[in-house]
């Protein structure tokens, strides 16, 4: 597998020096000059063109509010007009309304409090506002997964883009209840051996749940039927999230879980460290959730490995919290950085630039999300710099539906907010496929698709262009 690794790598290699000549004929290659497209031009080009896959995105933050309430009426939720949260089914009575029955005006306020339409609604910051949307939604979460995981292949359909590792927790209550009844131990060993016999049945939990939930997403866009929509094309791999902020004997117990079910399906391929990097529970457990996943997963050999890390500024964590989260998480065997935003403030982070590049590391860059989320933007952010200096990068969304955009919406962001050239997208869209979880077998075919996508994208622009007076 290593040595087809190298050869997918090398023939990535060619086709970007090939890029940099002439075309037979004596054709220029497509080269279109991106800052000077309006932002009506830039958003229908971004949309049109190819971006190899969505790395960086979660299954419960994808759906815009407006699904959400879709849903909640279908299903005979209400909504708690002081609080502005979605609830279990209930007789509408006082501050409770049925979602089907809200007006405009309740509408309209409901939807700036699932999402940062408005970032600082109520009061909050927008970290604040990001952050506490989940617990305003939760309550049709559950039954609605397989919609959730139809609603991302349809959306990245409609922009030309058919791969996604889609963040989601396996069995999460399960396997945060098996860690509980354990209880922290400092030896790794001892308390992997005293949660491992309740790991198969949770295994096989979630296999039957990953079945229902592509079942119900298939049904819903007619995969086995004779006019399936463009969505069932997309591939779909999962990665099993990891809740930082819980109890270690916990999160210990989910990675452990995760571990398992990765490979025990074949459609599970990665981990995932995630939740508010900030909390106080995140800060003060940072070192013991970077033990446990390098022993659990043998530094990332044994099963892939991508964490939040550097989701911090100075205005929600101290300079020695700053100093060391991406390095540790690079050390702990992580193969992919999501944000990074604090590489900037690493001890050594000159040399752990120079780290990333040379060891291939990706960051999974997550432009309006750090903005609405940190307030990080433009040149604040190290994107730039990380391209500059070699740093694989790969944009994508994180919640989509909260931030109310899609990864089109990254693309041109990115074109706007830090000088990224045409060359500088069609990297990003290869990253996310070269450094994607899949097997090499499935990743040489994904690149195979998207390189005759791009070719076929490039040709009609310059067609296009060609006959424009």
């Amino acid at each position: 597998m290593g040595k087809l690794r190298i050869v997918v790598l090398s023939l990535l290699a060619g086709l970007a020096a090939c890029a940099s000549l002439p075309e037979a004929g004596g054709h220029a290659p497509f080269s279109p000059d991106l800052a000077s497209m309006s932002e009506a031009e830039l958003t229908a080009f971004t949309r049109a063109m190819p971006k190899g896959g969505d790395l960086h995105i979660h299954l419960a933050g994808a759906p815009y509010a407006e699904t959400l309430i879709g849903w909640a009426g279908e299903d005979g939720l209400c909504v708690d007009l002081v609080a502005l949260s979605l609830t279990p089914p209930c007789a509408p009575s006082g501050d409770l309304v049925a979602a089907r029955d809200l007006t405009p005006v309740q509408r309209a306020a409901l939807i700036d409090s699932l999402s940062t339409r408005r970032p600082e609604f109520g009061g909050r910051t927008g970290h604040d506002q990001f952050f506490t949307a989940f617990d305003r939604f939760a309550a049709t979460s559950p039954a609605r997964t397989g919609d959730m995981l139809a609603d991302i292949m349809r959306t990245l359909a409609a922009q030309n883009t058919w791969y996604v590792e889609i963040m989601l927790t396996p069995q999460g209550r399960a396997a945060r209840g098996l860690g509980q009844s354990v209880g922290w131990r400092d030896d790794p060993e001892e308390m992997r051996d005293a949660i491992a016999p309740g790991i198969p049945a949770l295994v096989e939990a979630a296999r039957i749940d990953t079945d229902t939930m592509e079942s119900r997403a298939r049904a819903l866009m007619g995969c086995e039927t004779a006019e399936p929509e463009p969505g069932c094309a997309v591939t779909v791999r999962y990665l099993a999230q990891v809740n930082r902020v819980i109890p270690p004997e916990q999160a210990f117990s989910q990675i452990q879980l995760g571990v398992a079910v990765v490979a025990a399906d074949p459609r599970w391929v990665g981990l995932q460290l995630v939740a508010p990097e900030d909390h106080p529970s995140a800060i003060a457990n940072y070192r013991r959730h970077m033990t446990a996943f390098a022993f659990l997963t043998e530094h990332g050999g044994g099963t892939p490995v991508a964490m939040h890390a550097g989701e911090l500024t100075l205005t929600w964590a101290t300079p020695a919290d700053l100093s060391f989260h991406v390095t540790a998480a690079v050390r702990a065997g992580a193969r992919r950085i999501g944000h990074g935003v604090a590489i900037p403030y690493e001890t050594g982070a000159a040399d752990l630039v120079e780290t990333l590049a040379r060891q291939g590391v990706a960051v999974e860059i997550n432009l309006t999300s750090n903005a609405t989320i940190l307030g990080v933007s433009g040149d604040a952010h190290p994107v730039r710099w990380l391209r500059e200096a070699g740093v694989p990068v790969t944009l994508s969304t994180d919640d989509p539906g909260i931030s109310r955009i899609d990864l089109s919406h990254e693309y041109a962001r990115a074109v706007r907010e830090t000088g990224a050239t045409y060359a500088d997208l069609v990297a990003s869209a290869r990253t996310a496929l070269t450094h994607s979880f899949l097997s090499d077998p499935d990743r040489e075919r994904e690149l195979r698709r998207f390189e005759a996508l791009l070719t076929a994208f490039e040709a009609t622009e310059q067609a296009r262009r060609r006959h424009q007076p």
